[in-house]
């Protein structure tokens, strides 16, 4: 009971220690904050991120196991250092580095859906998860990879957010706690059995799909085998297999995905520090002196700001521009085109004139209002609210210009017919 009362006035003593600079998510089972660590002298040392779990939903238990391994001599290329954990009521605390870079959502979105763009960062996905998977015994299984756990840098490859992870359980049926990501998710994490490192797998065939499209694959693309014109008919297979419904049906582990992916693409697969340029120059900076400070030992304050957050700001706020832009250009087309096709006498004298019956002159200036609503849905930047709002339809945008050419076409061909029929 003594023990008990030390180790949470300790607690109590350590977590005053850290100063919360903003906090970067909040749920009902986990907090996420960024903290600077302030000495006795009132020297700040950061930026560290620290999380907070509910202790009683066996969330984060798994940071534990990474700090002891880190510890204890071990180096992860793929995990961020874990500096601290410790118990605080019911309460769970971990505090950890900061990574500073893209998440693979940002770097998808500013590069553009590719082969190319899979080729160079899939593989090192995939060793990513391999380590997760390898260098512990029994093996952590993420259960929670998706494109926004994913930090990408001119030099690395990082997997964060490991909340929800848990070590494997050699002989159990399945988890305690069913949680996760569903679109990225395998159905065995929903109480269809245990999750075990082909878990991973299937997140990591959604995964490889995103890179290829940037959307989430639902049930009836994968059912449908993947048939996507953005992705090679040889890694459709791969894809079919990664994400198949039974585990048993799926690679064994990441490194063998990693294998069929390889020789699927065709010999792509670059290394990635040499695609530093999918990393802007500022982030490259802001992620090598937090490294370096931190390698070190004399961690500086780094603003954030600086980095991530204001050039993924900055690319969100150049979308809502175009989209208003594009949005404010239909509105005025279509509603000229309304005003016209309401009272044609008033703003189309010459029309008028030409004796062609009302609701004639009515219809063609509808139609040329849908040809507006057709090009303004072309130029309006989606990418954002699909991003938002997942269930939103998504067309690819040759699809989408297919579409409205075909629209346009047809809506001035019907213009130029009107006339002819009186």
């Amino acid at each position: 009971m003594a023990d008990d009362i030390i180790a949470y006035l300790e607690a109590i003593d350590r977590d005053a220690c850290y100063r919360v600079e903003s906090v970067l998510k909040e749920s009902p089972l986990e907090t996420t904050e960024l903290v600077s660590f302030v000495g006795a002298n009132g020297a700040k040392q950061g930026p560290y991120v620290r999380k907070r779990f509910d202790a009683e939903a066996g969330l984060g238990a798994v940071y534990a196991r990474i700090m002891d391994a880190q510890r204890a001599g071990s180096r992860f290329l793929h995990l961020p250092r874990v500096f601290d954990c410790y118990e605080l009521g019911r309460e769970r605390a971990v505090v950890m580095e900061y990574v500073a870079g893209e998440t693979l959502a940002d770097v998808v979105y500013r590069c553009d859906p590719s082969l190319v763009l899979a080729a160079d960062l899939f593989p090192r996905l995939c060793d990513a998860v391999a380590e997760l998977h390898e260098r512990f015994d029994p093996p952590i299984v993420h259960r929670d990879l998706k494109p926004s756990n994913i930090i990408v840098t001119a030099d690395a490859l990082t997997l964060i957010d490991f909340g929800i992870a848990r070590t494997y359980r050699e002989g159990a049926d399945d988890d305690t706690r069913h949680f996760g990501t569903r679109a990225y998710a395998p159905p065995e994490q929903f109480g269809f059995g245990q999750t075990s490192v082909r878990s991973d797998v299937y997140a990591l065939g959604m995964l490889l799909c995103y890179c290829l499209t940037e959307q989430t694959p639902d049930a009836k693309v994968r059912e449908g085998g993947f048939v996507d014109e953005r992705i090679p008919a040889n890694l459709r297979p791969v894809l079919a297999k990664a994400t198949a419904f039974d585990p048993a049906g799926r690679f064994a582990s990441a490194r063998e995905l990693k294998e069929s992916f390889l020789a699927a693409a065709g010999g792509y697969g670059a290394p990635l520090v040499a695609s530093a340029a999918l990393v802007p120059e500022g982030m490259r900076s802001a992620h090598e002196e937090v490294t370096s400070a931190i390698i070190q030992g004399d961690v500086a304050w780094i603003d954030p700001v600086n980095g991530t957050a204001r050039r993924s700001s900055r690319r969100t706020v150049a979308a809502i521009a175009r989209g208003l832009l594009a949005l404010s250009c239909m509105l005025l087309w279509v509603t000229a085109c309304i005003m016209c096709a309401l009272d044609p006498q008033y703003y189309l004298p010459q029309m008028h004139e030409q004796g062609l019956p009302r609701a004639v002159v009515a219809a063609q200036y509808i139609l040329l209002a849908v040809v507006g609503v057709l090009v303004g849905w072309v130029a309006f930047d989606r990418r954002y609210l699909e991003e938002r709002y997942p269930r939103l339809p998504k067309w690819p945008f040759e699809h989408a210009v297919r579409k409205c050419v075909i629209g346009t076409v047809a809506c001035l061909l019907a213009v130029g017919m009107l006339p002819l029929a009186f």
